[in-house]
């Protein structure tokens, strides 16, 4: 059972990315590998925070498959001023047209077959990737100028990540299992 296990593990390593969708670029379904609901579901928080994502979900197919599935669904067209008329349902508990001189990104997406500009799935989930790298890296900040003994762990625990890294390098490398002892007992100290 655990080869199995260990087997679907390795075949879902060795593909960690996949799009999956035909029709319109605003709609996409996005297959993360070796992921689980901790990512799954900060990824969607951030999408759903995205006045042009109309919907963000995720689901794990089956809890022994450490596969997310991450839907997302964009429908904003890019005008001189923003993001076109739409209307937020749901943000705010209010139903608002956005302002068209707000503070708004610059819309970066591909041609729709009008020939405007599109605001597409992958554009949503790269600003969504990017906000939710920005947000952690904050907090792992503040966490360190609160408690400087975290960023001294941190370090310690990034050179053994290299060091382990090098040792698997080289010939005569160690197993998975022992690499992961060695962690432990190294972090327990």
């Amino acid at each position: 059972m655990r080869n199995e296990c260990q087997r679907s593990k390795n075949q879902t390593s060795r593909n960690p990315f996949e799009l999956r969708g035909t029709g319109p670029p605003t709609s996409r379904t996005f297959v993360l590998g070796d992921e689980d609901h901790t990512l799954g579901n900060a990824l969607r928080h951030v999408l759903i925070q995205d006045p042009r994502v109309n919907f963000a979900g995720y689901c794990v197919p089956h809890p022994s498959e450490p596969v997310v599935h991450l839907r997302v669904q964009t429908n904003a067209t890019a005008t001189s001023g923003g993001v076109s008329g739409r209307k937020n349902h749901g943000r705010s508990g209010r139903n608002e047209e956005d302002d068209d001189d707000s503070d708004e990104e610059e819309i970066v997406g591909g041609l729709t077959e009008e020939g405007s500009t599109s605001f597409t799935a992958i554009d949503a989930l790269k600003d969504a990737c990017r906000t939710l790298s920005q947000q952690c890296e904050y907090v792992l900040e503040q966490l360190e100028v609160a408690m400087p003994e975290v960023r001294v762990d941190r370090e310690r625990l990034k050179r053994l990540e290299e060091d382990m890294f090098l040792e698997k390098e080289k010939p005569g490398e160690m197993d998975e299992e022992e690499g992961e002892e060695e962690l432990m007992e190294d972090m327990e100290e």
